[in-house]
């Protein structure tokens, strides 16, 4: 992700599910850059589990106690994040990360 130069975010952030998934944002980003904001960030977390492949991409359930947080990533075959799941004490955040198609001839 870290050498991902940039990509289109777009995240539902809601603090009371009973209202919905909560307004969509679009964000554009380096993968250095959203890395530097996210938990996973440094590379490490304290808890880590391999999940079922869905649709042919593998899945990972990360986990921070001590920040109250879990993770559940899809990655794609180069390792970069396609949906992201983030729970954490009073929100809900769900991200889909788009790449842009490599230029022709790459």
């Amino acid at each position: 992700m870290k050498s991902v130069p940039g990509f289109t975010l777009h995240e539902l952030v809601t603090s009371n599910t009973t209202l919905g998934l909560g307004n969509a944002m679009t964000l554009h980003t380096t993968g250095e850059r959203f890395l530097a904001s996210d938990p996973y960030g440094s590379g490490t977390a304290p808890v880590t589990t391999r999940l079922p492949d869905q649709d042919g991409h593998r899945r990972i359930a990360l986990a921070y106690p001590a920040e109250r947080l879990q993770l559940t990533l899809t990655l794609d075959d180069d390792g970069r994040v396609l949906h992201e799941i983030l729970a954490g004490p009073n929100h809900l955040i769900t991200r889909t990360f788009v790449y842009p198609e490599p230029a022709e001839g790459h």
